[in-house]
């Protein structure tokens, strides 16, 4: 077997350092695609919630507008302000996204 030359040894060394390097990008690439994978998945899950809000706050309408004056002006203030805070959580959804 023939001796090493110091320029073999160096790239042997830069080779398997490269091997390395290799393989930490391969494992940054494998997380990068977790994240956006649960990014995603959080981002649905928002959205979700969002629409059960506005569904919820839709019915709620509907049951206030069919009982009239009587269901007083409470009942109205908490109406409105849900409908307030559901626009702010819908527009602050789409703030994240730019």
């Amino acid at each position: 077997m023939a001796k090493m030359t110091k320029k073999d040894e160096l790239m042997e060394r830069l080779a398997i350092e490269m091997d390395h390097m290799k393989a930490g990008l391969a494992e940054l690439k494998a997380k990068g695609r977790k994240l956006k994978l649960e990014a995603r998945l959080d981002f649905d899950k928002g959205v979700k919630s969002l629409e059960t809000s506005q569904k919820d706050l839709k019915a709620r309408i509907g049951e206030w507008s069919k009982a009239g004056e009587k269901a007083g002006v409470e009942v109205k203030k908490g109406l409105e302000q849900a409908a307030k805070d559901l626009k702010k959580a819908i527009a602050a959804a789409a703030d994240r996204l730019k």
